[in-house]
């Protein structure tokens, strides 16, 4: 009876092990950065439509009436007009991953791109301990890095399985590695984690990209959300393609 009690906040504990290590994976140390002008404007630095300001790139993106009726949904628009190199820390920030790369398949590692704008969405059926939990996340970003997908790509396939002493163990499924005719990619996996102690603690996290046009869309959904995470992450795609 203890085991069932304490299980929730065995999970709400993990749940929040992860959203930190996602947050770490995000934050950058930026090294260089240029203001670029304006779309119209001659010799803007940036190519394609990561010409685009951060106001255009965040109308590529979802609205709240996409998302499900019920769902709280917020946005971040950076409006730094940022279009540079920067680089990752590598530290798993204690967290116990081994292999240590790996840490970077937990949240959102780094795609060789500049995030410009992010919408996300909370689902209000969520249970209590996760009641802050961003369900359906969506980015898009500037590509500075044209190895940096291909990069990414390789970490992820490195990483179908791996372990982390402060949460547990994890097993990458590769949904789709796909190249389309007009130089777009999209890569989509899924990572279920095990959390340690509860064999039967099981969560499915799903993870989607797409390199297209200059840019990179980035998302990811919890467990549950596959589908309207996938329906907004192809419509989102299809604007950018269209644009």
């Amino acid at each position: 009876m203890n085991g069932l009690l304490r299980r929730p906040w065995v999970i709400a504990a993990a749940l929040c092990v992860l959203a930190t290590a996602a947050i770490a994976i995000t934050a950058p140390d930026v090294l260089r950065a240029w203001r670029h002008s304006s779309p119209a404007a001659p010799g803007s630095l940036a190519p394609k439509l990561a010409s685009l300001s951060d106001q255009q790139l965040a109308e590529l993106l979802p609205k709240p009436g996409d998302f499900p009726v019920t769902w709280t949904v917020s946005d971040i628009k950076e409006l730094s007009d940022t279009f540079g190199y920067f680089r990752y820390h590598v530290s798993d920030e204690g967290l116990g991953f081994s292999p240590v790369e790996c840490f970077g398949v937990v949240g959102v590692a780094s795609t060789g791109a500049f995030d410009a704008a992010e919408v996300f969405g909370h689902d209000p059926a969520d249970p209590p301990e996760v009641a802050d939990r961003r369900d359906i996340r969506l980015m898009v970003g500037r590509e500075f890095d044209p190895t940096g997908f291909d990069a990414f790509t390789g970490l992820v396939s490195r990483c179908l399985r791996f372990s982390s002493a402060a949460v547990g163990s994890y097993e990458v499924r590769i949904l789709e590695d796909s190249h389309s005719a007009d130089g777009r990619r999209r890569f989509r996996y899924s990572v279920i984690t095990t959390i340690g102690g509860e064999p039967d603690a099981t969560r499915t996290d799903y993870y989607s990209y797409a390199r297209t046009s200059g840019l990179i869309l980035s998302g990811t959904a919890s467990t549950g959300h596959q589908q309207p995470f996938d329906a907004l992450f192809d419509s989102t795609l299809s604007r950018i393609s269209n644009r």
